[in-house]
């Protein structure tokens, strides 16, 4: 037991040495998609039908499964994507029968710069936009439009991070697709991100 743990241990380290990711979990499956400086927390269980975009991160302790993930994104701690699902439908929910079927999770779809916090359920097929913040301990059944806020079980539309036109501007620049040093030495960008829009 010790020994394998330490050689997980060993092969997340030439991993990461080669790829430039931080993934410090060995539930994290090295088959995944990992982008440019993508952080894993301890803990975390990521499977192999995942795909993680550039300079995104999964805190400690989640359950990452059957989804894609885009860039900039920050995941939290205790966050199950794509959970399986039991059969309701059948005559036992007990694994004696849902061992037997096929697996029917359909594919998660978590766009760029998404905050998903603590304790979140994001169940499957649901696709969450651009800029969207998912409250803490909630549990998303349904798509979440970009930059919508949603929070509760099962969750619904609490707010909009920003007004409209700003909305507009950050997903017609597609800032998420360049390069973290890129954007830090674009001041008008850096104004466009850093700026407060709850003052105005």
């Amino acid at each position: 037991m010790i020994v394998t743990y330490l050689l997980k241990r060993l092969r997340l380290f030439f991993y990461n040495r080669k790829h430039g990711t931080d993934i410090r979990s060995v539930r994290a499956s090295l088959s995944a998609a990992y982008g440019k400086e993508v952080s894993i927390g301890p803990g975390t269980l990521v499977d192999e039908c995942v795909s993680i975009g550039n300079y995104s991160y999964v805190n400690i302790n989640s359950s990452i499964e059957h989804c894609r993930i885009g860039n900039y994104c920050s995941i939290s701690s205790g966050v199950w994507v794509c959970p399986f699902e039991h059969y309701i439908e059948t005559g036992t929910t007990h694994p004696i029968i849902s061992s037997r079927m096929p697996d029917k999770r359909e594919t998660v779809i978590i766009g760029n710069d998404v905050l998903i916090s603590l304790n979140a359920v994001i169940l499957s097929g649901v696709k969450i936009g651009d800029g969207a913040v998912v409250g803490a301990g909630a549990v998303v059944t349904k798509d979440v439009e970009p930059y919508e806020i949603v929070g509760g079980v099962p969750a619904r539309h609490i707010g909009w991070r920003l007004p409209a036109e700003v909305r507009q501007r950050l997903q017609q620049s597609r800032w998420w697709e360049r390069d973290y040093s890129d954007i830090l030495g674009d001041s008008e960008m850096m104004n466009l991100l850093n700026r407060n829009y709850r003052d105005e």
